[in-house]
């Protein structure tokens, strides 16, 4: 399962890497009729809005590094269980901190498609269409939940340890 964690974490890191620059090209030409180029690159973005091109550079901006944040939190906590106590206070916290990545994570994004679509220069004909997520909230609360779970049998944990 670690494993599997590692390779989420690098691939987060590989389309960052990779998706960054093109995005970034991409509004370049976008905002200079449609064409843009480097020794070697050449980036044809008619049709496009410029828009389109911020809101995807500025969520992957956010989300990759998110995504390798949540991926480090669950490989702790991947350790701990392989370790055979996965009931020790940090995994709590770690739960906790999930939480409030993709919190985080989603309200960036809600607030990247606000000031994208407050600005009609950038998104043209099309505004990015607003929505939320509740699933992603409801697991928010989950994890939240699970965290106070952990804490709890945490302390039940402790609390035997001391019963003779």
């Amino acid at each position: 399962m670690t494993v599997l964690v590692t390779v989420a974490m690098w691939i987060a890191g590989a389309f960052g890497v990779i998706g960054i620059p093109v995005l970034a090209l991409g509004l370049i030409a976008s905002l200079s009729n449609g064409e843009a180029s480097l020794p070697g690159i050449e980036a044809l973005a008619d049709g496009v809005s410029p828009g389109s091109f911020v809101i995807a550079l500025g969520l992957l901006c956010v989300i990759v590094p998110g995504v390798i944040f949540i991926c480090i939190q669950m490989r702790r906590i991947l350790l701990t269980l392989v370790e055979g106590d996965p009931f020790v206070p940090e995994n709590a916290g770690r739960l906790s901190r999930i939480g409030i990545a993709i919190a985080a994570m989603e309200i960036i994004r809600i607030a990247t498609l606000l000031v994208v679509r407050a600005m009609p220069s950038l998104v043209g004909d099309a505004p990015p269409k607003l929505s939320t997520q509740l699933i992603l909230w409801i697991s928010v609360a989950a994890l939240f939940i699970l965290s106070q779970v952990f804490r709890e049998g945490t302390r039940l944990r402790d609390e035997e340890k001391m019963t003779i």
